[in-house]
């Protein structure tokens, strides 16, 4: 049985992913920290995970971010 992550879910474990913190998901996506952090459990219960570290895997594995993708957005920052 595979178990699926609904379209904010997904959004957030892609952002957690790519290093975001629970502020920074909460103003790019505009909802409340709280709602953030209420998401987060979620997607950890639904795969009985216990990091973020280990919702990072979950997008690697699912194929929904590339370590390409991670590497140039980073590379953005820091020029800025």
């Amino acid at each position: 049985m595979q178990t699926l992550l609904s379209k904010r879910e997904k959004e957030i474990s892609i952002l957690i992913a790519k290093g975001y913190k629970d502020y920074q998901i909460s103003e790019s996506l505009f909802i409340s920290r709280r709602r953030v952090g209420e998401i987060i459990l979620n997607i950890k219960r639904k795969y009985k995970l216990t990091s973020r570290v280990s919702i990072g895997i979950l997008v690697y594995h699912f194929g929904w971010l590339s370590i390409n993708e991670v590497v140039k957005e980073d590379d953005v920052k820091d020029a800025q």
